[in-house]
């Protein structure tokens, strides 16, 4: 008979210790200390087919192997013809095509399977150094993500090849998931629940307890069953050893996080990719990369036509602070590649290898043009550009066109240059240009063409402003908001005007009063720029802008808090069953006049109480007010965790909160959960202390509940709660098929939990599957089934692809079945062939005596 374990040794025993071979450290290594064995890649990183493109993956291949050792083929230049696969639970339908790349292939086997292709790429690492390797042997191809190669056999030949390699484990992670329409096979790493994981296939290694947090980490052990010890963890990039230590998911989580970034945070996009143009010999790209762990800028990786080169983003975007405070504006790029004319396909990702998509571009074809872009800089007034253009063919005038925002003109190209006559004889040396293009101040698309209209290159430049000034302070006083600050306009002495905005209205203010703060900015202007004003408000808490007029500046805003006249304080809130006491105090400065708090149940409804009560020391803090402001008193609040809040009825001044428990009525307990053929029971009490009100248990079986009602009588019971009568017991049987269930037990009283217990109900029948396999017209099982009580004869029931293959009788003689199981004679063996065609199939069993789940298999029944 094959065990579970057999089963699972035979389907996926992979390659688990993976070989530690010391590394370099890259230049943002990964740290041992961030390393938890319980969450190594998050679900989402993981679950993620649309992590990267075919685009992006290639990419990613040239940049770990910029060349290939002489007549190797590297994985970024490896093809294969691959078939197609028909969809099943775990994967879409592959589309099979003729030599399609290795990186189209890991694309689409992510994207059929929903497994990120960060993770393949990862997996081949690990397991075969495929992705660095220079010089790939056969073997690495053949075994190329450790499908099926467990380490105590040779690999499985009908797994073998880079495109079923990569298939198989992909579908294979997501078959530890237990998708819809698969059976819940893989069930012994619960997640959200310790299990003792290995350090090494030898036992004597032993285990510890970990928290499993998610299905992708689940799956890695699966997969790769061992954790790393100590040992292995003390130096991540190396491969010491003390005969008990593995590396498998050590090496996994750390290429991750060197490749990827942290595995178990979102690694989404930080960037853009605005344009791409077609310029004379060549590409211009443009757009913006930002890392949010650091203001040093990163890095992009552009690519064309599959080959490509990494670039920093560090052109300065005045933008970029708006979306990533606290970085700095140095992370846009505008990128200049060299390109023969014609059409490419220009790709960009980030430096973690993340896609930025890619656009299809043409390089246009001039034998005549020749020029460069040298500067482009926003300066008050305009847009300077800088460099040189010429035809190649003639000494007479040329002219740069200059668009700014889609309007532009024409300008001259006179500027000297020495050298132009010795690059390009006949055609003199007034070749050069700096100009100033006309512009506001802003943002601005700029773009230059040159001889025959050719484009130089498009450029996004800030034109300062002529606008200057700064939001000092805004302050919240009784009765108004005070604000101060300065503005003007940097080519007069003139005063302009700021306008203030209080919750999105507002009106404008003379900025004419004294500003040393001005003076010392642009001394030229003078000094009587500042304003200082105060704008009436009621209490409560307002966002406050500043906004300079001649070019509508935003100076900022600021969050302030206009003072309440009304007072208090919710001093205690003390829970008792059905309810709380409060107390504390509430008034109106300057006024005796009795006020009302209002008290607050989670936010919501709640009831006023009067603030009436004296309190001696109230008119001493408040002279003249006299002392009747406190407040006390009962107020209904349900059982439970609950916040509790006063407030002001004068002017909704909040006078705080606290955080309650109140207590539960309810009390119960699960006496038993007992289990006999086919059936679990249960025996308890649960009550209302404070009623006879007959309640009510939830029990769930495996997830799946419903309601029983607790009603039986108990002696003791009002004895024990006076006054609630006797019929609060249950005694419940619930049938079960046999085998292990979870059942668990809640008061739906108050929703108390009365905890879950793990049970196995007996049957009076025995089955096992020995074996199931593919044979030319279909799927034969062997195996065996009795009913221990009787020579009956029993059956299973088997489906194929989720489709009924229908009963297999147990009816063949087996010499040993009667000794083992006395009584029952020798006909209970199963060997039948049920008709499946050609081609790879799940086959899913069950024992129809007692519905036991017999397991799922795999299986390829042989054509012809």
């Amino acid at each position: 008979m094959a065990s579970a374990a057999a089963f699972f040794v035979v389907l996926s025993g992979l390659t688990a210790i993976s070989l530690a071979v010391s590394e370099p450290e890259p230049a943002s290594a990964a740290n041992a200390a961030d390393f938890n064995p319980g969450n190594i890649i998050s679900d989402a990183n993981f679950f993620n087919g649309n992590a990267m493109n075919a685009g992006v993956v290639q990419n990613f291949l040239n940049n770990q192997v910029p060349s290939c050792a002489s007549g190797a083929t590297c994985l970024k230049s490896y093809t294969q013809t691959t078939w197609t696969r028909a969809a099943d639970p775990m994967c879409n339908t592959y589309q099979g095509a003729a030599n399609e790349s290795s990186a189209t292939i890991i694309a689409k086997v992510g994207q059929a399977c929903n497994i990120s292709q960060a993770v393949l790429l990862v997996l081949l690492q690990k397991e075969q150094s495929l992705i660095t390797s220079t010089n790939p042997s056969a073997r690495q191809y053949a075994a190329a993500t450790g499908f099926a190669c467990p380490d105590t056999a040779p690999c499985d030949a009908e797994y073998s090849g880079f495109y079923n390699q990569v298939y198989k484990a992909a579908w294979q992670y997501k078959r530890y998931s237990n998708p819809p329409g698969t059976s819940a096979f893989f069930t012994w790493i619960p997640v959200g629940k310790y299990s003792n994981i290995p350090y090494h296939p030898n036992a004597a290694c032993g285990t510890s307890p970990v928290l499993v947090q998610n299905r992708a980490t689940a799956g890695l052990y699966y997969y790769t069953p061992y954790q790393p010890n100590a040992t292995a963890m003390s130096n991540i990039y190396g491969g010491q050893n003390d005969g008990c230590s593995s590396y498998g998911n050590r090496n996994f989580w750390r290429l991750y996080t060197d490749w990827f970034g942290n595995p178990t945070v979102s690694n989404a996009k930080h960037g853009g990719y605005d344009e791409a143009f077609g310029v004379l010999n060549g590409l211009q790209v443009t757009g913006w990369a930002v890392d949010p762990a650091t203001a040093n800028p990163t890095s992009i990786y552009i690519s064309v036509d599959g080959k490509g080169a990494s670039y920093p983003a560090d052109k300065p975007l005045n933008w970029i602070e708006g979306l990533y405070p606290g970085l700095g504006q140095n992370h846009g790029y505008s990128q200049f590649v060299k390109a023969t004319p014609g059409r490419h396909e220009v790709c960009v990702s980030q430096a973690n290898g993340v896609s930025l998509g890619c656009k299809t571009v043409t390089t246009p074809s001039d034998t005549r043009a020749a020029a460069a872009v040298d500067l482009v800089e926003g300066v008050p007034g305009g847009v300077r550009l800088k460099g040189w253009s010429v035809n190649k063919q003639s000494s007479a005038q040329t002219y740069v066109w200059v668009n700014v925002d889609g309007s532009g003109r024409a300008y001259k190209v006179d500027q000297r240059l020495s050298w132009t006559p010795n690059l390009y004889p006949n055609v003199g040396n007034l070749h050069g240009y700096d100009v100033l293009a006309a512009a506001t101040p802003g943002l601005h698309n700029v773009c230059i063409y040159g001889v025959d209209s050719i484009l130089l290159g498009c450029y996004k430049v800030t034109v300062p402003p002529n606008e200057a000034g700064a939001f000092s302070s805004a302050t919240g006083v009784l009765g108004g908001i005070k604000v101060d600050g300065w503005t003007l306009d940097k080519r007069s002495t003139a005063a302009t005007y700021v306008w203030i905005n209080v919750n999105g209205s507002g009106r404008g203010y003379k900025a004419n009063k004294p500003s040393d703060a001005a003076a010392t900015a642009f001394p030229a202007a003078g000094k009587n720029h500042g304003f200082s004003e105060v704008i009436p408000a009621k209490p409560g808490t307002y966002q406050v802008c500043a906004i300079g007029t001649l070019e509508t500046t935003s100076y900022g805003c600021r969050s302030v808090t206009v003072p309440f006249n009304e007072v208090g304080s919710l001093d205690t809130v003390e829970p008792v069953l059905g309810g709380v006491n409060v107390s504390g105090w509430s008034l109106v400065q300057g006024s005796s006049a009795s006020t009302y708090a209002w008290i607050t149940i989670d936010g919501g409804g709640g009831s006023p109480i009067r603030a009436n009560k004296p309190l001696a020391w109230v008119n001493q803090l408040f002279p003249g007010i006299g002392a009747n402001h406190g407040f006390s008193g009962f107020i209904p609040v349900p059982a439970g965790k609950h916040t509790i809040c006063a407030i002001g009825t004068s002017e909704q001044a909040p006078l705080g909160c606290k955080e309650v428990t109140v207590p539960s009525s309810g009390a119960a307990s699960l006496d038993s959960v007992t289990t006999s053929k086919l059936k679990i029971s249960l025996s308890g009490w649960a009550v209302d202390r404070l009623s006879k009100t007959t309640t009510w248990l939830w029990v769930n079986v495996d997830g799946v509940g419903r309601p029983y009602k607790v009603d039986k009588p108990l002696s003791w019971i009002d004895n024990y709660f006076p006054g609630v009568g006797p019929n609060h017991g249950f005694a419940i049987d619930i049938p079960a098929s046999a085998g292990v269930h979870e059942v668990c037990v809640w008061h739906s009283f108050d929703n108390q939990s009365l905890g879950c217990r793990s049970v196995d109900v007996p049957s009076d029948g025995a089955t096992a599957i020995d074996s199931v396999t593919g044979v030319k017209g279909g799927v034969a099982i062997k195996g065996w089934s009795v009913d221990r009580t009787s020579t009956q004869t029993t059956y299973i029931w088997v489906k194929i692809d989720g489709n009924s293959g229908g009963p297999v009788k147990a009816d063949k003689p087996l010499g040993w079945i009667d000794a083992y199981f006395p009584g029952v004679g020798p006909n209970h063996g199963i060997d039948a062939v049920v008709p499946a065609g050609a081609g790879a199939h799940q086959v899913c069993i069950t024992a129809t005596f007692d519905n036991r789940n017999m397991g799922c298999y795999s299986v390829s029944v042989p054509g012809g």
